[in-house]
């Protein structure tokens, strides 16, 4: 068995990848849809999303096949990121990369395979959209081009779930979450909303391309303080929403006082910073005023909407400002 050399990019690749926040998360519909077509269409028992992670390739959709990941080292996946085309491997048994192969020799028994690459807009293959058989098979040219463009249109649901600006959840990546919880989750009252605006906070017009912008430096600091949130999303401007079930291992205040210190400290420098780790709100799930995660995000508009639309405080109101916060902080928690 022949293991894959490491891509060029390969941290690139992998920040690409875990960027998308897409590792591990539950079967959704939205891929498996791609994966029962390419069954369908190039009529083979398996169909696979494969991400190829640091140690694993990890499967966000499967047809026909049994598991959600294997190790890199067997992977035929790990082998098809090191190219531009759709990497095709007629027979198994004949091919001395793979022959002995434990997927080969072994569940599935792997005799075919073909994967097209998942190449994301910043030039990374993080993973394939492949299709497997168990006896000899030949795709003919036009074959592997629709495969490919089945591949990008995967790349495509992945990436319009993520803003272009932070990496972070979009709101729609982040409605899409709320309202899957909500079915499960907040019916025991243990859903909630962390809300944050930094909207006052710019960099100095002569420092735009030296210093990183306010909003990737703060969502940096939500996912390092939330490692445990249920999706963190840029929402627009300098409005951030941490979405959060009910955890006992996790202290929700703790980390909220830790994320506003640490922006006030990353920010000092930055232009009209004075109030710049504004906590907005907190949404607690209440039956009686929410009936759909959509309620939710609807109260967390009108709050972010009160938010901008307060008069600009002066350096003393806004001192003011941050000491209420913070004993507000100590209140609603």
């Amino acid at each position: 068995m022949q293991k894959a050399m490491l891509p060029d990019n390969e941290d690139s690749r992998l920040a690409t990848l875990r960027s998308l926040s897409i590792l591990d998360t539950p079967r959704d519909d939205r891929f498996d849809r791609f994966t029962r077509l390419a069954a369908r269409i190039f009529d083979m028992p398996i169909a696979l999303i494969s991400l190829v992670d640091e140690t694993r390739q990890w499967f966000k959709s499967v047809e026909g096949f049994e598991g959600e990941e294997t190790p890199r080292e067997f992977s035929f996946c790990a082998h098809a990121i090191l190219g531009d085309e759709v990497f095709e491997v007629r027979n198994s048994r004949r091919d001395g990369r793979f022959r002995d192969n434990p997927l080969v020799v072994e569940q599935p028994h792997i005799r075919y395979y073909a994967g097209a690459p998942l190449l994301t807009p910043d030039g990374n293959k993080i993973g394939t959209l492949c299709i497997i058989d168990r006896v000899p098979r030949r795709l003919r040219d036009d074959d592997k081009r629709l495969l490919q463009d089945l591949a990008d249109m995967v790349v495509d649901e992945m990436i319009s779930y993520v803003d272009p600006k932070t990496d972070l959840a979009n709101r729609h990546a982040l409605i899409v979450t709320g309202s899957r919880l909500f079915e499960h989750v907040a019916k025991d009252n243990g859903l909630s909303l962390l809300l944050f605006n930094i909207s006052g906070v710019s960099r100095p017009q002569n420092d735009m391309e030296s210093r990183r912008a306010p909003t990737n430096v703060f969502a940096d600091l939500l996912r390092n303080y939330f490692r445990s949130a249920e999706s963190i999303a840029h929402v627009g401007g300098g409005c951030f929403c941490v979405l959060l079930k009910k955890n006992r291992y996790f202290d929700e205040a703790k980390a909220t006082n830790l994320v506003c210190l640490a922006a006030k400290k990353a920010m000092r420098d930055y232009e009209n910073s004075g109030a710049a780790t504004s906590l907005v709100g907190r949404i607690q799930f209440d039956s009686n005023r929410h009936e759909s995660f959509g309620d939710m995000l609807r109260e967390a508009d009108g709050m972010f909407f009160k938010y901008e639309n307060r008069p600009a405080p002066d350096y003393e109101d806004s001192n003011r400002f941050v000491k209420a916060v913070i004993n507000w902080r100590k209140t609603i928690f």
